[in-house]
């Protein structure tokens, strides 16, 4: 059997310039596992190959690199800080069609997708007994919905409705697609984790590969985001994933040093083995983003640092951010002085940092969040859930004693628990508070920074490479 090949995007990726500036092009790299259109797949060790080559294809810019200016930079947690044009546009909401990353987030969660697709196309014609015999191919076939339904929660997120494109296109015709609606992607997203469900195994030791724990939990985040929010089940969701064999960790800074890989609280984690490991998968974003001697990318805000001082979180601000003098270095910064500049803690570990897709205390917030909206009572079942958080890093109760004050205090912990994880814009945007939040932020002065963003701002256009490619898109 021939393995059934295509690209969707291909055309408009060859077309994307990366606007990296100083940092590192990871797309350099040839992938470990890349699949050629000439080799055939009729065996189980086939089948493997292929869901390595979906697993492998999440080590591009998308997940170890731009998910953070997503959630982050275009959040209140960070300025884009260095010389990356399109990092600066996604800080500034002048983001535009050609904004290089905007190009490249969309082809490379699309190229993800074909992976994905690949593998359930052509697993379940596999005629190797063992598959079954194992339990392997329902696995499999399993892992792959759960990768696809993830990339497009990604994409709903950013762009709004997009193509769903979920088998190898055989014409023109197909390959030029028009956009789905929100609600259908979203009831496709659901689709996929809902068959996972059953299938993939219930753990594993490498917290990279698809477990229920990771489907239970995608479910919980999806029932909170699609537009009419289902808390029923979100609730359904963060406790099957709480109850799935998780545990908070002691110390909240062990999160973070290098030293607890696929701890009990983590989820789902990518996985680095450094550039001169088995599979030569580094983690450079340690090197873009911590430092000095040039300016780095995602600079932690005046706002957030306000945030963990108000607070007195000094447990996860020294987690999080760092401060330097770098009195003697020849860059400039328009939001702090050089005599303490700050930078982001979180990957400290060199190239062999992890990072975390999910972990348990974002699911517990979310369930917090949950008991909140079910009923007007719920505030108080919710204030438990978040001083478990708090008691964590050695802060009071929670003041909150109300349902509108919960809120708004179940919001504050999951920006300072989350920080530079990729989830504080995705948090605003579900919970209608991206544009109060962002067009109310100041500077170190108490100067307004007039974002003026309104619901026009809110979505990543669509890529202008796909819009001359696809005339059924706009």
């Amino acid at each position: 059997m021939k393995l059934k090949i295509y690209s969707l995007v291909a055309a408009a990726a060859l077309t994307i310039t990366l606007q990296s500036g100083c940092k590192k092009d990871f797309l350099e790299k040839q992938p470990f596992n890349q699949v050629t259109a000439d080799v055939a797949f009729t065996t189980a060790a086939g089948a493997e190959k292929l869901m390595a080559g979906a697993y492998g294809g999440m080590y591009n810019d998308y997940h170890i690199w731009d998910y953070m200016v997503n959630g982050d930079v275009m959040a209140d947690n960070a300025y884009a800080g260095g010389d990356n044009p399109a990092n600066i546009q996604i800080d500034l909401f002048t983001t535009n069609s050609t904004n290089g990353n905007v190009g490249r987030d969309w082809s490379g969660l699309y190229s993800n997708i074909k992976n994905a697709n690949e593998v359930l196309e052509n697993v379940p014609n596999i005629q190797d007994p063992a598959l079954d015999a194992s339990g392997r191919r329902n696995q499999i076939l399993g892992e792959a919905s759960t990768l696809r339904a993830y990339f497009y929660f990604h994409l709903v997120r950013l762009y709004g409705g997009v193509p769903l494109v979920l088998k190898s296109p055989t014409s023109l015709e197909e390959m030029q697609k028009s956009r789905s609606s929100v609600d259908e992607v979203y009831a496709q997203i659901i689709k996929d984790l809902e068959f996972a469900l059953p299938n993939v195994r219930a753990t594993a030791a490498n917290k990279g590969i698809i477990t229920k724990g990771i489907v239970n939990a995608l479910l919980a985040k999806v029932y909170a985001s699609k537009p009419n929010v289902d808390w029923t089940k979100v609730q359904q969701y963060a406790d099957a994933t709480i109850n799935g064999g998780y545990s908070l960790m002691g110390s909240f800074d062990q999160l973070f040093d290098g030293a607890h890989k696929n701890n009990s609280e983590s989820i789902w984690e990518m996985q680095y083995d450094g550039w001169g490991g088995p599979n030569g998968r580094g983690n450079w974003m340690t090197g873009v983003i911590v430092g000095t001697g040039w300016k780095r990318f995602c600079t932690p805000t005046n706002d957030l640092i306000a945030a963990f001082d108000a607070e007195g979180d000094a447990i996860r601000k020294n987690s999080s951010v760092s401060f330097k003098n770098i009195s003697t270095e020849g860059w400039s910064d328009d939001y702090w002085t050089k005599s303490n500049y700050p930078f982001i803690n979180k990957y400290r570990n060199d190239d062999l940092a992890n990072s975390y897709i999910i972990r348990l205390a974002d699911i517990k917030l979310l369930k917090a969040e949950a008991l909140n909206e079910l009923s007007a009572s719920g505030w108080s079942a919710a204030a438990a859930v978040v001083n478990e958080i708090r008691r964590r890093v050695n802060l009071g109760v929670t003041p909150a004693g109300d349902q509108a004050s919960m809120r708004l205090a179940i919001e504050k912990e999951r920006r300072l628990e989350l920080a530079f994880e990729g989830h504080r814009w995705f948090d605003l945007l579900r919970t209608n508070r991206a544009i109060p939040v962002m067009n109310a932020q100041k500077n170190g002065s108490g100067t307004n920074l007039n974002y003026n963003i309104s619901a026009a701002k809110l979505l990543f256009p669509i890529p202008q490479a796909e819009l001359d490619r696809n005339p059924n898109i706009r």
